[in-house]
């Protein structure tokens, strides 16, 4: 079974990165700290084995060309109006590329490690969905067997109901779906204490 990941991420852009961080870190701070959870995301991502992967930047970036370089990983632009159909592009682009199962994932859920993402793989063969859902009402991994356009369109992006919208319309439309453990991502000031402490790391610029 061929699977691929697509790792998505804005360009470390300051005063469009991480936005919600910027009244504890100031905007190199919040900056500092997306670079920071990217790059633990390509950390764990590079770890994994027989799963083809890809970053995929918001735009083009000498950062994100420094990534592609450091982590051997392709590097992808992100295409479309809004967060669902870029989603959809990317899970789209992969299977007709020749992946059997495809996955989108944000760089900013810091527990979606490898191990993980093992076990995400290892459920692909008997599920039409995979996903991982968020604390905040989100989620922060989405897989799939085929392209499910409507799983992305007027989505209320953002908000707590994203999973229960989600994980309500490929359950009417039929699909299998396996739902993992849930994560937590990196939006508020608290979040970002929560990540150093318990990775033991220090943040800020």
């Amino acid at each position: 079974m061929s699977l691929s990941l697509a790792l998505f991420a804005k360009a470390p852009v300051p005063g469009q990165t991480k936005t919600r961080l910027q009244g504890a870190l100031g905007q190199s701070g919040a900056v500092a700290a997306h670079c920071q959870l990217v790059e633990h995301a390509l950390t764990e991502i590079s770890r994994l084995k027989g799963m083809r992967t890809e970053l995929w930047m918001s735009e083009q970036h000498p950062v994100a060309e420094a990534w592609s370089e450091r982590f051997a990983i392709p590097l992808r632009l992100q295409q479309g109006v809004d967060l669902g159909a870029r989603m959809h592009h990317a899970l789209q682009q992969q299977l007709s590329c020749g992946a059997s199962f495809a996955f989108v994932m944000g760089c900013d859920c810091p527990t979606l490690d490898m191990r993980y993402l093992d076990w995400a793989a290892s459920q692909s063969a008997q599920a039409d969905v995979i996903i991982a859902p968020a604390q905040d009402g989100g989620y922060g991994l989405i897989g799939l067997a085929q392209p499910q356009a409507h799983l992305f369109t007027g989505m209320p992006w953002g908000s707590d109901s994203v999973f229960a919208q989600t994980l309500l319309r490929a359950e009417l439309s039929g699909l299998k779906v396996v739902t993992g453990a849930e994560i937590w991502d990196v939006d508020r000031p608290e979040d970002w204490t929560r990540y150093q402490r318990i990775f033991g790391l220090q943040g800020g610029p």
